[in-house]
């Protein structure tokens, strides 16, 4: 694993602008460059990747309404919180925990598979996402199911309007959901290290202002997967080994991560596995 960070262009919310800014290699830091990008014709990771000959997808659990302007962004596939079949409870705004979205991704994507392409994926977790009331808890991978199993802690703890009249209860909650989601994406990639796939995993944006109690527009970037990927984008990035990375890392505006990830891993896209 490597780590490093990234400067975002939003902060509080709006993810879909950091989303843009990524996919797209440009400042999207608004609504009005958002429709800008969108109309524009430009080609995002997942157009290229496309073109290379991966099949592209998109799991968007929190998207529970049309999504119109997805059909510009370069997904073959794309599985919204419908397609996933998510069959427990929510929790509040949080349409499903992540460790069911991951297992609902390798059900319907990586096992079954309709040819040999290797996978380009956007996974947007939402388990990090407010009101993080309640926190779900790390299960084994195989008693998910249909999401029934997560019921009993949907179910518990006080409600969101009575944990936020105390922000020092809402800064707690977040650093428990927060753990949550790094605690899932590390059981993930351990559980698939003997075929790991390529994993950039992306803070999109921070926390607001009270939560956060941090002005930065800094947000983690880490790097999991094969060694020799791993290793390669660690130096053509400058990214520190492990989880942390130092407090004198570079901070690299989001919008420049496109063009990296094209120059660093274009010549070894058939090996990156999935």
């Amino acid at each position: 694993m490597a780590s490093g960070l990234l400067a975002s262009p939003t902060r509080g919310g709006q993810s879909w602008l950091a989303h843009a800014t990524f996919a797209n290699g440009l400042w999207v830091d608004g609504q009005t460059r958002y429709g800008a990008v969108l109309a524009s014709g430009r080609q995002t990771l997942f157009h290229l990747a496309g073109e290379a000959g991966f099949h592209t997808a998109a799991v968007m659990p929190q998207i529970t309404l049309d999504w119109p302007e997805s059909a510009t962004m370069g997904f073959e596939t794309i599985l919204a919180a419908a397609e996933l079949d998510y069959r427990g409870q929510p929790f509040n705004w949080v349409t499903m925990p992540d460790q069911f979205t991951l297992t609902a991704m390798d059900r319907l994507l990586r096992a079954e598979r309709v040819d040999d392409r290797p996978l380009f994926i956007q996974v947007a977790t939402g388990s990090s996402h407010a009101p993080w009331v309640p926190v779900p808890e790390l299960l084994a991978w195989e008693a998910i199911g249909d999401g029934h199993v997560f019921d009993a802690v949907a179910a518990s703890g006080e409600p969101p309007e009575e944990v936020w009249r105390d922000s020092d209860r809402v800064r707690d909650q977040y650093r428990m959901a927060i753990d949550y989601a790094l605690e899932t994406v590390l059981s993930y990639a351990a559980r698939h290290a003997d075929d790991a796939p390529l994993m950039i995993v992306l803070g999109d944006h921070q926390a607001a202002g009270f939560v956060a109690l941090d002005e930065r527009p800094h947000v983690p970037m880490h790097l999991i997967g094969p060694a020799h990927l791993v290793g390669r984008a660690a130096v053509d990035w400058g990214l520190a080994s492990g989880l942390f990375p130092p407090d004198s890392a570079p901070v690299v505006a989001m919008d420049k991560m496109r063009d990296r990830i094209l120059e660093t891993f274009s010549s070894t896209a058939a090996g990156a596995g999935d």
